[in-house]
């Protein structure tokens, strides 16, 4: 039997599950061959060993010698050396082969193996490096005051490469705090903040402001705004002073 394998962590077209499921397809079709079936695995990270992945360790069951197993790239399949060289040496003990499409060496064969295990070393040594630097470029953008991932400070939203001050927030979070000196709770805060929208919405995520959320809002506001992330003010205790993080990029009044 020939299996097809396709992960999917991305909304990059080029691996879609349509893009590779096509792939496999076509091979099939060239090489005179029937794609028994296709296992799909959607929003799994690579990280994941293959057998423990739901639709990897269905293909991994499903498996006996004589089999093959179709993958587009190497990165679908494995993200690890331990994975891949794992993987790869099992399956040639159970006589079960592996092609990859853009890999246009028979894995059947000692030298295959070995230029496979190759690819795989330096491939994990520069994911390595990819991520030092990513760390690095990551940490100058938060000491310059700059956006950098995902994280949002309160009382900002990103213009460009640029943190700018959403006065809409700022004045939300001087109200919660004449609520707070009023003897109000966090909760009955964001109850009564419940018509206010947050200006930036992530993906599946509420646009109230929680409890949490005003707990932050109003830590920021009485330090004044300074440009550090949302998380950061939940290990603080309330009314302690941060550190001064300011912002050397230019901010425009919005």
């Amino acid at each position: 039997m020939i299996y097809g394998y396709v992960r999917v962590s991305t909304d990059l077209q080029a691996n879609s599950k349509s893009a590779q499921s096509d792939a496999l397809q076509a091979y099939a079709d060239k090489a005179g061959v029937e794609l028994a079936e296709v296992f799909v695995d959607t929003d799994v990270s690579g990280s994941v060993p293959l057998k423990d992945r739901p639709a990897g360790k269905q293909m991994w069951d499903r498996l006996s010698p004589g089999d093959m197993v179709v993958i587009t790239t190497k990165d679908r399949a494995f993200r690890s050396l331990v994975d891949a060289a794992t993987t790869v040496l099992v399956w040639r003990e159970l006589g079960i082969k592996l092609h990859i499409l853009d890999f246009p060496v028979d894995l059947a064969t000692d030298e295959g193996e070995m230029v496979f295990l190759q690819g795989a070393v330096f491939s994990q040594y520069e994911r390595k490096q990819i991520g030092k630097r990513i760390k690095v470029a990551m940490a100058h953008r938060k000491a310059q005051g700059l956006p950098y991932g995902g994280a949002r400070p309160w009382g900002y939203v990103r213009k460009g490469s640029q943190w700018v001050p959403c006065e809409k927030e700022r004045k939300l979070g001087l109200q919660m705090l004449a609520m707070k000196r009023q003897g109000m709770t966090t909760s009955q805060i964001a109850l009564a903040c419940v018509d206010h929208q947050k200006p930036v919405l992530k993906k599946n995520s509420s646009g109230y402001y929680h409890p949490a959320d005003v707990y932050g809002l109003m830590r920021a506001a009485k330090a004044g705004y300074p440009v550090q992330t949302q998380a950061s003010w939940l290990v603080r205790g309330y009314g302690q002073t941060p550190p001064a993080e300011k912002c050397h990029a230019p901010l425009q009044s919005s």
